[in-house]
């Protein structure tokens, strides 16, 4: 009897040792999670997005890192550090990163970003680092919105370009200078139906300014080049647009290609530029542009 009662106790020792001798992995914990994407003036000009993010669980979170993946973009900032606290209760905290360049296929000019989602690494209460995939609303406007954008630049792009020319230091502050509408690509009709000026700086074709007819210039086929006097002023500088200078050198204008519907452009901007209204700039902010 002894002998059988000692071959169970090695039987049952043998028993549990079976397996593969690893420790079970702990569960990973109940992370209730959730984001969307938002964009505010700022982060239109730095080309970011705000990831905001929402704890709907009881337990106290820290967002260490955090990667938007966005199938439609390319050349994203990938991980971005955030050691973000994310308490409980759905409190709403933002992260900016850069979403990069939309991929375009074709000339599509509406398309559909495919589903998307954030990766982050979380620290719970315990201590304990967890890698969490949380998906993004799909479909998604706002990445619907910034592929178009994107997109629709693309093809415009490759239709023709909407430049600046030289400039001429004007004794008021101003400068002179032209719009250059050139076609690189589309054959039919180009429309400049209106371009404006900045937060700042008020750009308006001359000898008429505000009272030029619109449209401002017509490209018509055959021709490879059109050029628009203008001035560029700063009738604009008021102590609040000066507060609000997050977009000084952007320039929309509108464009219809043969009559079709207008697609939203900028005027290009290079360092020609950004030296030449400097200085209108600096005298709108001292007092000194003509008014």
């Amino acid at each position: 009897m002894k002998r059988l009662t000692a071959l169970v106790a090695i039987l049952a020792l043998a028993l549990s040792g079976c397996g593969s001798g690893k420790p079970d992995k702990p569960e990973k914990p109940d992370l209730k999670v959730r984001v969307e994407l938002t964009q505010g003036r700022v982060d239109e000009v730095r080309h970011t997005v705000q990831i905001s993010m929402h704890n709907d669980g009881p337990a106290k979170l820290v967002v260490q890192q955090l990667e938007l993946k966005a199938p439609s973009f390319k050349d994203g900032a990938g991980p971005v550090k955030a050691d973000a606290w994310l308490p409980p209760g759905g409190l709403q905290v933002d992260v900016p990163v850069s979403y990069g360049t939309g991929i375009c296929t074709g000339d599509e000019l509406k398309p559909r970003a495919a589903a998307s989602t954030v990766e982050m690494r979380v620290q719970t209460e315990d201590g304990r680092v967890t890698d969490v995939t949380v998906p993004v609303a799909d479909p998604n406007p706002m990445l619907d919105k910034l592929l178009a954008i994107d997109c629709q630049q693309a093809y415009l792009d490759r239709q023709a370009t909407f430049t600046f020319g030289p400039w001429t230091h004007l004794p008021s502050g101003w400068v002179d200078g032209t719009v250059i509408v050139k076609r690189t690509g589309f054959k039919g009709t180009i429309t400049l139906q209106e371009f404006v000026g900045s937060i700042l700086l008020e750009v308006l074709p001359t000898p008429q300014r505000e009272a030029t007819p619109k449209p401002y210039a017509v490209l018509q086929p055959g021709t490879d080049e059109v050029r628009i006097p203008i001035i560029v002023d700063g009738e604009r500088c008021t102590p609040h647009a000066l507060a609000e200078i997050k977009k000084p050198y952007v320039f929309p204008a509108w464009v219809s290609l043969d009559g079709g519907p207008l697609l939203y452009t900028e005027l290009k901007i290079t360092d020609a530029e950004v030296a030449a209204f400097k200085p209108v700039i600096d005298a709108c902010a001292a007092g000194h542009t003509q008014m």
